[in-house]
């Protein structure tokens, strides 16, 4: 039987965990492609390693994975505004990109670059096999994704 230390070692995978790290190192499935069914449908929160998630595909298609709280107040993006290849914060209406960079600020005059310097954490996606993929570790050492043959064939 394992202790209590050797379960926390194998079953805990939130960020800086032993295993947390080595699914990190891997693309893993987090939704259903039909989950996000079109550009600029309603966002949807997940948890996933450990981690509040939230997924938008934005106006050009691209699927985002980032963050699920804004920064400045930590409202939840889930309840934000999918517009033109961004989500808007509900509470103050910063607006951040599929990559996670604020855009938009529109509390802040105009010539202050202090959206510049906000940004969430987003992770790299893909679609293959009808599901979307995510890959959250290093991006230095992002692999290429795995070729299962079930995301090979069509639909």
């Amino acid at each position: 039987m394992l202790s209590k230390a050797e379960t926390d070692l194998l079953c805990e995978v939130g960020p800086g965990t032993p295993m947390g790290d080595v699914f990190r190192r891997f693309w893993i499935p987090v939704l259903l492609a039909d989950e996000l069914p079109e550009p600029d449908s309603d966002p949807v929160a997940i948890r996933i390693l450990g981690e509040d998630l939230l997924a938008f595909r934005a106006t050009s298609g691209k699927v985002a994975l980032t963050s699920a709280y804004c920064p400045h107040r930590h409202a939840h993006l889930y309840w934000g505004r999918n517009e033109q290849e961004g989500i808007r914060c509900t509470y103050h209406g910063w607006k951040f990109d599929t990559g996670g960079q604020c855009v938009d600020m529109p509390n802040e005059p105009g010539d202050l670059s202090f959206k510049d310097k906000i940004k969430l954490r987003a992770y790299p996606t893909k679609e293959a096999g009808g599901c979307i993929w995510a890959y959250m570790g290093p991006p230095e050492t992002m692999p290429e994704m795995q070729q299962l043959e079930w995301t090979l064939v069509p639909n």
